[in-house]
């Protein structure tokens, strides 16, 4: 079993867990690119892998895109980028989805994250959200591409489970699956408000009458533990809780791969 998991490009990386190797840099709207470069630049000198977000909707032209993807490579020796949509507000240029970023041709030799949605989004329902899945599954293949899915976080085991027999017909993709990290589910219905996990926030919401519940950090090993059958890769969202996450997955069993 491995375990990757997400920062932002102003955390403290000098701590992150050793049982993680590849680690993901969010892009959020406002952000300079530079700062980016700067934390894959940390991640590598430090041993880990960097996967380098790539919002569609950040970037402001085709120059900007170029720039940002020539500095990771010359300065952070990237060999992955997550590509996102972004911010559903106004897009800065004339990118508004990954597939937008996949035909300009820029990411030859990268391997290419792309986002996965087992509770959908707010903006497109599931079938969309299925479809647009299937078609950059064809752009893997038509173009010989390494691509992978990491999805957004989800507490909601049944929900999981329909996605992946959804997409069983026709994904071919490694899954990087997005859980918390060990957190209240206090800071889970905040984020949860944020990301459009709606089933998730649903059963937040209905936990929250119980106040000393929503105030004690939960793990997530019922979400490891119960789709270790189908899924052998957990993409891990801290919410600022890099130290929790760390002791949680050194007091976790034997059953990590600890990178080399």
């Amino acid at each position: 079993m491995q375990f990757s998991m997400e920062v932002t490009p102003k955390v403290d990386v000098s701590a992150l867990p050793q049982q993680v190797r590849e680690v993901s840099i969010t892009y959020l709207p406002g952000v300079d690119c530079r700062e980016v470069v700067a934390q894959a630049v940390r991640l590598r000198q430090l041993g880990y892998e960097p996967i380098a977000h790539v919002p569609a909707r950040s970037m402001r032209d085709r120059p900007h895109l170029t720039h940002y993807l020539t500095a990771l490579k010359t300065e952070a020796d990237i060999r992955q980028v997550l590509l996102i949509g972004g911010s559903p507000d106004r897009p800065l240029g004339p990118f508004t989805s990954t597939l937008d970023l996949l035909e300009t041709g820029l990411f030859g030799g990268l391997r290419v994250g792309v986002a996965g949605h087992p509770e959908g989004m707010p903006v497109l329902n599931e079938r969309e959200c299925d479809r647009l899945l299937a078609l950059k599954n064809q752009y893997a293949r038509d173009t010989g591409t390494e691509m992978f899915v990491m999805t957004q976080w989800s507490l909601d085991m049944p929900t999981i489970h329909r996605w992946l027999d959804r997409i069983e017909a026709f994904n071919t993709l490694p899954i990087y699956l997005g859980i918390p990290g060990p957190t209240t589910p206090a800071t889970l219905l905040k984020f949860a408000q944020l990301c459009g996990v709606k089933t998730s926030l649903l059963g937040l919401r209905n936990q929250s009458g119980r106040l000393g519940k929503l105030l004690t950090v939960q793990p997530p090993d019922y979400l490891v533990d119960g789709l270790a059958g189908r899924i052998d890769h957990f993409h891990i969202y801290t919410f600022g809780g890099v130290k929790r996450t760390r002791d949680w997955l050194t007091a976790r069993p034997s059953d990590i791969a600890i990178p080399a």
